[in-house]
């Protein structure tokens, strides 16, 4: 039984991969030092997908804010 429950905490291969490109996108937005102009826009692209997909997963996990029709 702390089998199951182990597995439920650790996180999938999928979201280890997508902190990661997170966390490297970011650091390389924020870097001090000056990059190459394409590596900057790639990773700002990057942190954009990323951004996007999490608000699908959590839309259709029914964890997103409920629109307001007004």
């Amino acid at each position: 039984m702390k089998e199951n429950q182990a597995n439920k905490d650790k996180p999938t291969l999928y979201e280890r991969i997508k902190e990661t490109l997170a966390v490297a996108s970011q650091l390389i937005i924020t870097a001090p030092v000056k990059l190459p102009a394409k590596v900057v826009v790639v990773a700002k692209y990057l942190a954009l997908a990323l951004g996007v997909l999490e608000a699908v997963e959590s839309a259709a996990d029914g964890k997103g804010e409920p629109e307001d029709e007004g």
